[in-house]
Order: structure tokens, then sequence, then C-alpha cells
């Protein structure tokens, strides 16, 4: 009976044993997934705020890019990103204490973020406070002093016009629009903040007219204004809608000034208050009105007829191809699908920053064996951000940055609003080419073949570039033009070197941006060599031959393998009346039955050849 009890206790130390080496064993797995895990923090609003939308929205489209980018892969390190956010409920100092926690806490190596431009001249001033070197790559945030020479912060990378560019397109557009109708005259209302005022600023300095009057929305109201039942109204906005508390001389203004149009400068709740509460508080005016944002609730409310501006979108309808416009209908499904809002909500911008920044830690990370330490891979991913240049979702537009703003910006639609919207910007033909290459060739085996695509081209000039090892720099190697026939062109390149390179059209826009190849040595001339051995072994073995013989015969064979196995390679590139022999397709067996073919026959025939060169040269000792 204790034999028993002595056996099953044996079995459940063994079984803790066990186990105990299975925790063990999962512990160390998840620190060495820890150690191969990049953080990165999204600041986004997320409730208690107008911006909950766009919060909303802006975190979605960073996952999803995400999603499909993938983790990253070094080496045989496959290192994950993971996405930690941080709600700032639109609060300039919640997302500042936001970004130090995700510094200190998290080892965040960036911010995707945030949406405000308030809550980002905020994170930046803290880092800049606690000396903390992060890149702060925004998706939303225009405010145009943020990128201005002198008060550009070095962590800030903008991934969208500033207001100054949006509403210079807006002032060329409306006085487009309104010029057929001669002299007009324009009041700008505009919310009394930094937003409001920003934008108020940018586009009356572009109107270059002196009719326009401009009106911050506190001073339309009368200030001792009360609801019918005598009590203060809860909101400013409230006010404005009841149509009861303009001021007399803001009446008197809309009747003696001959306004025709009034333009809407500030968030889209304020916007559509002020608009009803004119509609109330005065009769048979009719202005044309001019809103920015495209919110789904501006589309809804505002008067039919009005005009906005809105964010960078994705328009399908407007792809150069089919295959473009099939994809982008895939992306604002699949981001419908998961977030549940509608496709228009999509953040281009916010998608962009992501792809921007999963390709510069690809570029930071490579030949590396380990991760670096935080502190190190941020200062090394703000000289990337700061020095290379990357794709966007639209092919015809490279994405790279000059003091933190965009080179390329993207463009504003501006729509009319009628229960639906239609687009009434002018539709820009944008041209590009697409290039591909195969992202490996073996050396000297075949041509480096390069396949481009043009859309709205008809010729361009194709460089290809050298990447030196050591210190990244690309070297001009060659660049040729190029002449597309039905829109195809195929460009072979004849590359002597080991190593990456580089392909870029010098004039036109172009896709990917980073277009590379790795001409490395593959094992073919080595079977070639072998099997050229084993062949010249053959042709010397069956005559009697002395060592001396053996010795210049054998390395002529396999001289002529692995010239004849080169030649079989590129006899494609030659006129087809030479008689070089190749047997298939295939590079292993191509090589291996040249090599054979030249083992045979090089022994005899080099040698005969270089005997004849010798007695040509030296006569006298050939007797």
């Amino acid at each position: 009976m204790m034999r028993a009890d002595e056996r099953k206790s044996q079995a459940i130390q063994w079984l803790m044993i066990l186990c105990g080496a299975l925790l063990a064993l999962l512990v160390m797995q998840a620190n060495a997934m820890d150690q191969n895990t990049i953080a990165i923090g999204v600041i986004s609003p997320k409730d208690g705020s107008s911006l909950v939308l766009a919060g909303e929205s802006h975190e979605e489209s960073i996952r999803l890019a995400f999603d499909h980018l993938g983790p990253l892969q070094v080496g045989n390190l496959q290192i994950k990103l993971k996405l930690i956010p941080w709600n700032d409920n639109g609060k300039p100092e919640m997302a500042a204490e936001g970004a130090a926690r995700l510094v200190h806490e998290d080892h965040a190596v960036a911010i995707l973020g945030p949406v405000n431009s308030g809550s980002t001249k905020e994170t930046l001033q803290r880092l800049r406070n606690e000396q903390i070197e992060l890149p702060v790559i925004s998706a939303m945030s225009t405010a145009p002093e943020l990128t201005r020479s002198e008060g550009r912060d070095k962590n800030f990378f903008r991934l969208i016009f500033d207001d100054a560019d949006r509403m210079g397109q807006y002032a060329t557009f409306i006085k487009q629009e309104k010029g057929k109708a001669g002299e007009q005259q324009f009041l700008f209302l505009y919310e009394d903040n930094p937003y409001g005022a920003g934008l108020k600023n940018s586009l009356k300095d572009r109107f270059y007219t002196p009719n326009v009057t401009a009106l911050s929305w506190p001073e339309t109201r009368s200030k001792d204004c009360v609801n019918p039942q005598g009590n203060r109204y809860a909101t400013d906005f409230e006010a404005f809608r009841s149509g009861q508390c303009f001021t007399a001389e803001f009446i008197k203004l809309l009747d003696d000034a001959n306004i025709n149009n009034i333009v809407l400068l500030g968030e889209t709740a304020g916007s559509l208050a002020l608009v009803n509460g004119l509609r109330v508080a005065v009769n048979d005016l009719k202005f044309d009105y001019f809103f920015v944002g495209s919110s789904k609730r501006l589309f809804d409310e505002a008067p039919v007829g009005s005009l906005t501006i809105g964010d960078p979108v994705l328009d399908y309808q407007r792809t150069s191809t089919a295959e473009l416009e099939h994809n982008w209908r895939k992306l604002l499904g699949e981001f419908e699908e998961r977030a549940k809002k509608d496709r228009a909500d999509f953040m281009m911008t916010a998608y962009e920053a992501a792809l921007v920044l999963h390709s510069a830690l690809r570029l930071v990370l490579n030949g590396h064996h380990e991760l670096p330490q935080p502190h190190a891979l941020r200062q090394k991913l703000l000289h990337v951000l700061e020095s290379e240049t990357f794709d966007s979702l639209e092919p015809w537009r490279n994405i790279s940055f000059s003091q933190g703003d965009l080179n390329q910006i993207p463009t504003a639609p501006i729509y009319r609003i009628t229960r639906g919207v239609t687009r009434e910007d002018p539709l820009n033909l944008h041209p590009w080419v697409h290039i591909s290459v195969d992202p490996y060739n073996p050396w000297l085996e075949t041509p480096i073949e390069v396949q481009l695509s043009a859309h709205g081209v008809e010729s361009g000039k194709l460089a290809v570039y050298r990447v030196d090892p050591l210190s990244n720099h690309e070297h001009l190697i060659e660049d040729r033009p190029v002449k597309f026939s039905a829109g195809k062109a195929t460009e072979r390149f004849h590359l002597l070197e080991r190593g990456l390179y580089h392909f870029k059209m010098l004039d036109v826009p172009f896709y990917p941006a980073l277009t590379e190849t790795h001409v490395y040595l593959s094992n073919t001339y080595l079977i070639s060599a072998c099997a050229a051995l084993v062949g010249a072994l053959l042709a010397v073995s069956r005559a009697a031959a002395t060592i001396w013989t053996w010795l210049i015969r054998l390395p002529a064979g396999v001289a002529a393998g692995l010239l004849l196995t080169f030649c079989s390679f590129y006899g494609q590139q030659v006129s087809g009346w030479l008689p070089i022999p190749s047997f298939g397709n295939e590079p292993v067996v191509n090589a291996m039955l040249t090599g054979l073919l030249g083992g045979l026959l090089g022994p005899h025939t080099m040698t005969d050849l270089l005997l004849a060169w010798a007695r040509r040269l030296l006569p006298g000792k050939s007797a």
C-alpha cells in the first residue's frame, strides 16, 4: 500500500516539475517576445470632446494599416509593433501627459497624433521641456505655426496640408466660383479660438480683396440674451440657434453691407447653429454659405447648395486604373466593416502615417541583429523621416518632408452639399509610372529586367543607383530614356557588381518610392565549375598525359565550362545565329550541362588555342 502511495507521490512530483518547466519556458518565450516588441503611441480624443468622431476614425485607420502591414522581419527576428492608445479628450494638457507616459512607462519610439493642433503644440512643448527626442507624426494637425521655420520642433512631422495651404485652395475656388457674378461682399464668421482665427487669417490673406468683413462668433451675440423663460441659454450654440441673441449692430450689418456670402470658419456644430439662427432672425435674406469640414452632420443639415472644403479622401471614382479603384474600394469597405462608420470617415492621412512609420522602422533596423535601445531608435527614426522618401496611398504622390512639412500635399476636396455631396473641384489627372523588378537577381546569370507601366506618360528617364553598403549612399550607375508603347516598357540592365540597387524615374512621379533589387552570388556557377571539372577529368583521362598537361588542361576545362555557362545565360540577349547551347530555363540544370559540355571540350580546344598563340608569339621556341 505504501509503495503505491510513493509511486503516486513521485508521479505528482514529476508532473509538478514538468508543469514548472513548461511555465518557465512560456515565461522565457514571453520575455523574448517582449524584447522583440516596439511600442508606438497613438493619441486621439475618445470621449468628452467634439472631436470624438475624428479620434475614433484616426485610431481605427492606423490600426487597419498596421494589420495590413504585419510585423517587421529583421534578420531572423520577427518584431511585433504594439500600438498603445491614449485618450486625450481633445485637451492639450491630457495629450502632453499621455506623451510623457508613453515615453517613460511604455518606452514608445514614436507617437501617431495628436489629432488637434492645440494638443500637438502642448505635446511638443512637454517633450522639449524634458529634452526628449521622439518622432510626433500628426495626420490631422493643420496649424501653420507648427512648421514655421522659426518655431518648428524637430520632433514634429505633418502628414496633411496646413490651414494656409487648404485655405489658399479654397480662396482660389471661391474667387473663380463668384467671379462670374460681378462684385461680391463676403462676411467671415470665425470661431474665437486658435483654429478659427487661423482659418480666418489664412483665407483672408489669399482673397486679395477689400470686400471682406470678419467677425468672431462672440461679436455677433448679445451678452445679456435670455430664453423665453427668462433664463440664460445653457451654451453659446443654443443661443445662436435660437435666432434671438444676435446684436442689433450685426443685423444692421447684414442689411446695409449688401452681404452676398457668409463663410463659417470653425467647428461644424457652431457653424450650423449660427446659420440656423440667421435663418430664424432675418427674413428674405439670401446668402451663399461656405463651410469648412466634411462631417456627416454638415452634409445632412447645412443649406442645400452650400460649399465646403474637407480633408483628404480616397476618391476611387478618380483613380487612373481599374486595379487601383478596386484596391481603394476594398480598403474603404474593410474600414467601414471594422469601424462601423461611413467610408467617408476613413482618414487617409492617418493610414499613410502608419505606412510611413512602418517603412521608416524597416530602414532603421535594416542590418541590425538585435533591437537598439528606444532612445537610439528614436534618434535614428528622426533622421530617416527627415531624409528618406516613402510611398503614399496615391501612386502619383510620394511622401517626404522638409522641416516637418510635406513636400507634396494631398488634395483637399471641395463639395457642394445637395443632401448627398458632389465634388466641385476640377479633375486633375496625375501622371505616374509604376516600376517593378524582382527583389533578388543572381549575379551574372541574366540581365536585370525592369518592367514599367505608365499612366498619362509617353516617355521618361529611368535611373539605376548602386547603394553603398557602408554609408547607404546612392551612386548613379546609369540613366536612360524610356519610350512607352501602349503604356508599357521593359528595360534590361547588366549590373556587374553584386549588391543593392535602386531604380527611380528622374522626371515623372513613380511608385513605389523604394524599388530595389539585390544582386547576389548564387550557387549556379559553383555547380557549373564542378560539372566542368568532371567533364575535364573525363576528357583528359582518355589520352596519355603528363602531370604538367593535367595541370594545364583541367583549369582550361573549368574555365571553358564557366564561359559556356555565362554565354548560355546571356544568349537570349545576342543575335540568334550564334550557336550557343542552352538546356532550358532551369538555371541549375543549364549550369550543370553547359559546365559538363565545356569541361569535355575545353581542355583540348582551349589548350590547342593557347599553344597556337604561343607559337605565333615565340616562333623560335616552337622549333
